[in-house]
């Protein structure tokens, strides 16, 4: 994993536009050149760091410990992925599976949104939501037990 730590003072940039409640900051820019589409993840100190996928990197043919120029622009588009209605259904019908999904980050969702929709079969559609349903809920108990402790 590569990464740039962004200097605190741009840091304190960011959270300000982007809300200082926010953990993780969505932003776009460049990467000499290249485009990137990335989340900003706080290093500690109130600054954050942008980590490099490897498909940059690689492209660039850096390695750690090398110089590059960034250049970063928050991003106000939502990240939010559109639910397909058959797993907002699933969802809606366990509240609580529903609040676990809600909590997880953009990516995350995305990322079961992707899994969901691969499905080829109706039947595998099913099981898949069903699937997802038991996992929040999982999630949901393990939360309340780490609460309760």
């Amino acid at each position: 994993m590569r990464c740039v730590d962004v200097p605190r003072n741009v840091s304190k940039s960011l959270r300000k536009l982007a809300g200082e409640n926010l953990k993780h900051i969505p932003v776009l820019g460049q990467v000499e050149g290249l485009p990137l589409k990335s989340t900003l993840s706080p290093r500690g100190d109130r600054a954050y760091r942008l980590h490099i996928h490897s498909n940059i990197w690689r492209k660039l043919r850096i390695d750690a410990g090398a110089t590059v120029e960034v250049m970063l622009f928050l991003d106000s588009e939502p990240r939010d992925p559109v639910l397909p209605y058959d797993l907002a259904g699933g969802l809606a019908g366990e509240p609580r599976a529903l609040a676990i999904f809600n909590s997880l980050t953009p990516a995350f969702r995305r990322q079961i949104v992707r899994y969901m929709e691969q499905a080829k079969h109706a039947s595998t559609r099913e099981k898949r939501i069903r699937l997802i349903v038991n996992r929040m809920l999982q999630r949901a108990a393990k939360r309340r037990k780490k609460k309760n402790a």
